[in-house]
């Protein structure tokens, strides 16, 4: 396994249109409701400081915001937490540009993180050429990804995405052992707090989510699942696992972390979709400490 890099020091530039929902909004109030990580008072400053720009000048907190507003915010320079940059094509033409995603390392910058992100990677490696993510990893999932190189592929790509037509299948290596070898959980999955996912009563805006599982092997009280998810809700497969009472192994947010371990347990292991005439089927080889289980899932005839 590759090690993560070591933690980059870097200034973090977010450049973004402003939402038609904000339109009229005061740019501070706009910052302050969208961006709640930081106090209305603490955009303000940075407002102040010309660390937030509109249409690439600098203007009071009080400026109304109107059609077609870019803003630009320039964070302090942070350390981001260390990632694994490395980059393993598993596919390209001129339309795709297929990965075998590495992790930890999210798609997008977010939280802490910002150069240590699969979007300014690329961005490096391939200058000139807009990343265009067409589904969502998790910063700790690892597997097939796919980012378009055109705005049409981009397009055509996430439409089959949201009509369902992208066969997904993961391995999952989980705490425990299922009671059976087959079952579907079908359970909505709404927002908790934050950026938080779950299933139940309490949660907001459910909307339905149904993920098939096979148990493959199971070793020293964990276990190898093949799992299709057949919606695409956030965080789905490790909310519906967590449910189970079979948490992803080392998973911070929804079962518990194994210390410093860079082993993870949420694997892409396949996509299968349609684009023009071109019909692919991708698959990526999972992660070294997967092996044991696959091994005996060979044994055992279920592989």
């Amino acid at each position: 396994m590759t090690p993560p890099t070591p933690s980059l020091f870097s200034e973090q530039v977010y450049e973004s249109f402003v939402p038609g929902r904000y339109i009229g909004f005061p740019l501070v109030k706009y910052f302050a409701d969208r961006f709640t990580y930081l106090p209305e008072s603490g955009w303000e400053k940075m407002i102040r400081e010309g660390r937030i720009t509109v249409n690439g000048a600098a203007t009071s907190p009080g400026y109304l915001l109107g059609e077609k507003d870019r803003t630009e915010t320039r964070m302090p320079a942070r350390q981001e937490p260390p990632a694994n940059r490395n980059l393993e094509v598993v596919y390209q033409d001129s339309a795709l540009r297929v990965f075998n995603k590495a992790a930890p390392i999210p798609v997008h910058p977010s939280g802490r993180y910002f150069k240590n992100s699969m979007t300014e990677l690329l961005k490096e490696t391939y200058p000139g050429e807009v990343p265009r993510p067409v589904q969502r990893l998790d910063a700790t999932t690892t597997g097939v990804i796919v980012f378009a190189r055109t705005r049409e592929a981009a397009a055509a790509l996430m439409h089959e995405f949201k009509q369902n037509r992208v066969e997904k299948e993961y391995l999952a290596l989980v705490e425990g052992q299922p009671r059976e070898r087959r079952f579907v959980v079908d359970r909505a999955i709404g927002k908790v707090l934050g950026s938080r996912r779950g299933s139940g009563e309490k949660v907001l805006n459910p909307k339905p989510a149904v993920t098939e599982f096979e148990l493959l092997a199971t070793l020293a009280g964990r276990s190898l699942l093949k799992v299709k998810p057949h919606t695409g809700r956030t965080n789905q497969i490790r909310v519906h696992l967590s449910d189970l009472g079979l948490p992803v192994i080392n998973d911070t947010v929804y079962g518990w972390p194994t210390g410093e371990s860079q082993e993870f347990g949420l694997h892409a292991s396949r996509l299968r979709f349609t684009l023009g005439a071109l019909e692919l089927d991708l698959t990526c080889p999972s992660p070294a400490h997967f092996a044991p289980f696959l091994e005996a899932a060979c044994r055992e005839g279920t592989v």
